[in-house]
């Protein structure tokens, strides 16, 4: 009676990996064989289509940027003015655009100088400003 049991649980219920490979399975792309003189087989796959026909199919995965204009003094001093006089409207991609240069050359030559701290202070309740009082205070007692 309990012979049934055992043999329905006895069958895996999982699939397993096959310890060889399969050898049925042909490759989808073109394939040269060369025998080398220890007798293995080295396998040289050929591309599916020439380099030269996929050099000029192939699109760009990185566009080049068209933004490769030269600031001078004048220039770098005028956006460190306009980002400190107003950094909330003057931001890097505005500045970017008005002088013809990316937002990292932006950052790097005129960085704001609000801090970003006090923003994130104000979102916060009062617990958080009650621990940051006493860590202030703690710091003072060192």
């Amino acid at each position: 009676m309990n012979c049934s049991r055992h043999v329905f649980t006895s069958i895996r219920t999982y699939a397993t990996k096959s310890k060889t490979t399969n050898l049925k399975w042909k490759p989808s792309v073109p394939v040269q064989q060369t025998t080398l003189s220890d007798g293995t087989i080295f396998i040289a796959r050929q591309p599916v289509v020439e380099p030269s026909v996929q050099a000029n199919v192939a699109p760009l995965i990185n566009k080049p940027s068209t933004i490769t204009k030269k600031l001078n003094e004048a220039e770098i001093n005028e956006m460190r003015q306009l980002r400190e006089s107003d950094p909330v409207a003057w931001t890097r991609s505005k500045l970017a655009k008005k002088f013809g240069c990316s937002e990292l050359f932006v950052s790097i030559a005129a960085p704001s100088k609000v801090p970003t701290v006090v923003e994130n202070e104000v979102s916060h309740g009062y617990r958080r400003k009650l621990i940051t009082q006493e860590r202030q205070k703690r710091r003072a007692l060192w």
